[in-house]
């Protein structure tokens, strides 16, 4: 059964593409490919795929070498059969929404509106993830109702940042909340993630998908969030 969070998941990536025109849809996958910079990179929805062509292409540099796919598809196996290297694993969740639900907004967090804000985020961002995420790719995402980026700040200097995606069925997505090693350990994660919930009520949406790493994990079922599958990362280091 396929994970709702992880089809979230493709069509955030998929709308990052479109709106940044670095999208490519080829018969059995979809690729992601910015100019610049290094995120979001990546081949994704793989269907009935020819993995040694796939293979062929990536060795040829035509293709990204970074694959994400469900756990649970058949073609997990192939791409290891066929030298694909398992770089990491997230876990799908999702939180249904109730009204005795409360989540509070922090006055040192700010939606993202133009280039200057866009150019903190993507500092935050590329230092709290550990790979380079260039402007560009994110610039025409401001003008996108569906999209909402935010930055946090403490003592007046940038600390932390996230995005809130609203769906095509309704439902809000937490993406990319990072804190800046510096400011790690003091709460900014937190104050991110309600800020983000708080603006999921805004939206009514029902249900907030996100994926999260195994030391993220257990703080976000504190909130009530579930588990519902698991995204694979692979590697074509050939």
């Amino acid at each position: 059964m396929e994970s709702k969070t992880i089809v979230h998941q493709f069509e955030f990536w998929c709308l990052l593409g479109k709106v940044g025109t670095y999208i490519r849809l080829f018969d059995g996958y979809t690729v992601l490919q910015p100019q610049k910079g290094n995120w979001p990179f990546k081949i994704f929805n793989l269907q009935n795929v020819d993995i040694e062509k796939l293979k062929k292409d990536i060795i040829q540099h035509k293709l990204p070498r970074a694959i994400a796919i469900e756990s649970n598809h058949e073609l997990n196996t192939k791409l290891e059969e066929h030298g694909f290297i398992k770089s990491s694993v997230v876990e799908a969740m999702s939180l249904n929404i109730s009204s005795h639900m409360s989540f509070k907004p922090s006055a040192n967090i700010t939606k993202v509106t133009d280039e200057i804000g866009l150019h903190h985020f993507t500092t935050i961002a590329s230092k709290a993830f550990g790979y380079t995420i260039d402007k560009s790719s994110l610039s025409n995402v401001l003008q996108n109702n569906s999209v909402q980026l935010f930055i946090g700040k403490h003592k007046d200097q940038y600390a932390s940042c996230g995005i809130l995606f609203l769906d095509s069925k309704g439902n809000s997505g937490l993406h990319m909340i990072g804190v800046n090693h510096k400011y790690r350990g003091l709460g900014f994660g937190k104050e991110m993630t309600e800020h983000l919930l708080y603006n999921a009520c805004i939206n009514n949406s029902k249900t907030v998908h996100l994926v999260a790493s195994k030391y993220g994990a257990p703080i976000y079922k504190k909130y009530g969030f579930t588990n519902n599958g698991y995204l694979n990362s692979y590697k074509g280091l050939f």
